[in-house]
């Protein structure tokens, strides 16, 4: 029986060792930009959710590297691709992918890390509902990534909706691929808890980027409840409480999976928590 903490230190360098194993073979401009991004850090919030989860239900190693870095590749997918559509020059202190190596190379590697991705989960022991699972969590990521690029400031309603859909399928991705290699019940309890996740998540972001999206015309639920006639004040405070009953929210589904399987979802949750905490109030 794996034990949780053990396993995550040991199989997050896997990770990374098994990542660039499937971007070897591609000796091109993309993989290198593929590279520089992953090279650029990132907490692999994913990969460790899947790693957690393979281990609260006993999967083989395989199996827990397919659950982690299959979700985790899509993501940095999605982050490639979220600079370029946003003009976003930098991510994680460094030039992001468009601007260090242009918009067509930033293009082709999303799409080489997507593939990538569905080369990862054909090692998972159920692929066939393992893709469909992918396949669900990417449309509607796409979904939300769309209604975000076709806002302006939506009403606070419309935002925990984007918020939900761009970020909470690939947030609950790892443990949904987990129960399904496990055959275990869950899907729709973690797809929820998901979507809870991803709403605090945004929310924490967006008080912590309140001026900088203003100044960039973001998607911003701070600017959203401003745009209702709230003070920089009310509309963090309003905010900050939004996001803490999603994280009520977020953490009872996660307790109801089974096996002790959403444990690491209410780690994540007890981490916004804090982070929400240390927010300094708007001036």
């Amino acid at each position: 029986m794996f034990v949780t903490k053990d396993c995550t230190a040991i199989l997050l360098t896997d990770i990374d060792a098994e990542i660039d194993q499937l971007l070897l073979p591609n000796h091109s401009r993309v993989a290198d930009a593929a590279r520089y991004h992953l090279s650029a850090g990132g907490s692999r919030v994913r990969a460790r959710l899947g790693i957690e989860a393979a281990a609260a239900l006993n999967l083989s190693p395989q199996a827990s590297l397919a659950c982690a870095i299959a979700p985790e590749l899509l993501h940095n997918a999605s982050l490639v691709h979220d600079d370029l559509q946003d003009d976003d020059a930098m991510r994680r202190g460094k030039p992001s992918v468009w601007s260090r190596f242009g918009k067509d190379i930033a293009i082709s590697t999303g799409d080489l890390l997507i593939s990538a991705a569905y080369m990862a989960i054909s090692k998972h022991p159920h692929p066939a509902l393992a893709l469909r699972a992918m396949h669900d969590a990417v449309s509607l990521t796409i979904n939300g990534q769309t209604q975000d690029c076709r806002s302006t400031q939506p009403t606070p309603e419309t935002y925990v909706n984007i918020a939900a859909n761009k970020s909470g399928p690939l947030l609950a991705l790892p443990i949904r691929l987990a129960l399904i290699a496990a055959q275990a019940p869950g899907q729709e309890t973690v797809v929820n808890a998901g979507r809870a996740l991803a709403v605090a998540y945004q929310t924490l972001d967006d008080i912590t980027d309140r001026n900088d999206d203003l100044a960039k015309g973001s998607t911003n639920i701070c600017l959203s409840l401003e745009a209702l006639g709230h003070s920089p004040v009310s509309a963090q405070i309003i905010a900050t409480a939004r996001a803490h009953a999603a994280l009520v929210s977020a953490r009872k589904d996660a307790t109801a999976l089974p096996h002790g399987v959403g444990l690491p979802f209410l780690t994540l949750a007890n981490r916004l928590e804090n982070q929400l905490k240390d927010v300094p109030d708007a001036a």
